[in-house]
């Protein structure tokens, strides 16, 4: 019986020690057989840890916790534990943008004290006062809070605590995350030439701003200086010349090198030109008046078609426009309607201006109604075109030109005053009406002036049959000799170019009812 209890004893004993090392943590990996005979899998890590006998063993790293977590214990070195109270401060967070709040946190002080903060970008700048913060009993402040400046757009900055009356000091460094710069403008829609208001804040103090449009590899349009605060305040761009639709300015910073990028929106131009006249006579000269071009820009004018060579230029100003710009003088080649055509050289904005060129109406008037052979006939006129030479034929008609008998030349006004030649009516000039027709050497205007001719009472002075010769203008010697001026040609010449005297009419030749005062005679 006792044998027995024994070896009852014996075996719950090897059973015990078989549970304690089966209860040690990493004993049984997996894959390995638990008591009983059965293979279970564990979660449990691996560790070449070897137990010990009655479960006694060396430190465990890392183990399992809860949740499955692994953690693990840091063997420290007691000699190197800090024992002395040092202050120091807390940044939260440590990292920040200008503007954006920077709490502080301290510890190591003495209780009860009062630490002042300041702020600097290094350790070499003049500290800028922060605030305060009270010391609890336990050495610490916390609850204090400061903005970040909006002159730091980057790099690092320093706080530093100080304690009144004390030697504790603390510094902590933190870090400026450099803001994007933002840019507002007064309007996004516009045309080159157009002022754009806007203001910008993000860049970096006192630096200089460059304006780009569309590119960074064009010239600038504009450079401008932020305050010291790194904005722009109100400032103005002009839009440059660009493709109708969308495009861009970009901002660009020396110092912070902070590209930024604002969308516009390029409406088309819409020019027009207004002419000095819409109707007008040969040689008569047209200036213009136009409005929304391109700034400062050159603006052809092409007359009824854009592939013939320009006839005049016109320079915009400022805001694309000009006034009373050019000079066209209307050749008498040109009849009719006709068509300007305005182009910009820039912009290639156009527009067209038609104008009308109206026909001389010239009129005359002999300086007799009425007259025997040997009488001498002058004429004045009105209409034709200035300074032209008015040339006199008898005998016109649609299928003849007729023979050239007196010249003449108008004034500034267009206008015949007397002077030039005169013409004689030859002795065997039959009775009748004689036609007089003046027609302008440049405006091609004609007029006619009608004289009653009447039948010779008794001899002529200076007649005959003789054969007459061709009369020849003496404004048309005037590239061959300087002709005698009008006011001092001689009465009349014949068109033999002999001198004649006009031939009194006798007292009772019947003369018409009427004797119109010629036009312009005094």
């Amino acid at each position: 019986m006792k044998k027995k209890l024994a070896a009852g004893i014996a075996i719950v004993a090897v059973l015990a020690i078989i549970g304690l090392v089966m209860a040690q943590p990493g004993n049984v990996d997996n894959g390995q057989i638990a008591a009983g005979g059965a293979s279970q899998a564990t979660d449990k890590p691996t560790t070449s840890q070897t137990p010990a006998i009655g479960g006694v063993g060396s430190q465990k790293t890392p183990t399992a916790g809860a949740g499955g977590q692994v953690s693990s214990t840091i063997q420290v070195d007691p000699s190197k534990i800090v024992t002395e109270r040092n202050a120091f401060i807390l940044l939260n967070p440590s990292t920040g943008t200008p503007g954006s709040s920077i709490g502080v946190t301290g510890g190591g002080f003495d209780p009860g004290t009062t630490v002042d903060l300041t702020l600097r970008r290094n350790q070499s700048d003049q500290p800028q006062d922060i605030g305060f913060a009270q010391v609890d009993q336990g050495g610490g402040f916390g609850g204090f809070s400061f903005t970040l400046p909006d002159s730091m757009v980057n790099g690092s900055f320093v706080v530093t605590a100080k304690q009144k009356g004390g030697a504790k000091t603390a510094d902590a460094t933190g870090q400026v995350r450099g803001n994007s710069p933002v840019i507002k403008f007064g309007t996004q829609v516009g045309k080159p030439g157009d002022q754009i208001t806007y203001s910008a804040k993000g860049f970096a103090p006192q630096e200089d701003v460059k304006i780009y449009f569309n590119s960074l590899a064009t010239p600038p349009v504009d450079t401008v200086k932020s305050d010291g605060s790194g904005g722009i305040q109100r400032a103005a761009v002009t839009v440059p010349y660009g493709a109708v639709g969308n495009n861009s300015f970009i901002f660009v910073g020396d110092k912070s090198q902070s590209p930024v990028t604002v969308q516009f929106l390029m409406l088309s131009l819409y020019p027009t030109v207004g002419l000095s006249s819409y109707a007008a006579k040969a040689d008569t000269t047209l200036t213009f008046t136009g409005t929304d071009f391109g700034p400062n820009e050159d603006v052809k004018v092409f007359l009824n078609s854009a592939s013939a060579p320009p006839v005049a230029l016109l320079k915009t100003d400022g805001t694309g426009a000009f006034k009373d710009a050019g000079s066209f003088l209307i050749p008498f080649e040109l009849k009719g309607k006709n068509t300007f055509i305005f182009v910009g050289d820039k912009s290639q904005a156009t527009t067209t201006s038609s104008f009308d060129v109206l026909p001389y109406t010239p009129s005359a008037d002999p300086s007799t109604y009425g007259g025997r052979p040997g009488t001498s006939v002058t004429f004045y006129g009105a209409g034709f075109a200035r300074n032209e030479i008015v040339r006199v034929y008898i005998g016109r008609t649609q299928t003849s030109s007729g023979k050239e008998v007196a010249c003449f030349k108008t004034n500034d006004q267009g206008a015949i005053v007397g002077g030039g030649t005169a013409y004689t009516i030859q002795p065997n000039t039959q009775a009748g009406e004689m036609v007089f027709s003046l027609i302008g050497d440049k405006s091609q205007a004609a007029a006619v002036a009608q004289v009653e001719i009447m039948e010779a009472t008794g001899p002529v002075q200076g007649g005959g049959t003789a054969e007459q010769k061709e009369y020849v203008c003496p404004y048309d010697l005037e590239g061959q000799g300087s002709p005698t001026p009008a006011s001092q040609t001689q009465p009349a010449v014949s068109p033999n170019n002999t001198p004649a005297s006009p031939t009194p009419v006798p007292a009772n030749t019947p003369l018409p009812a009427v004797t119109p005062t010629p036009v312009g005679k005094q």
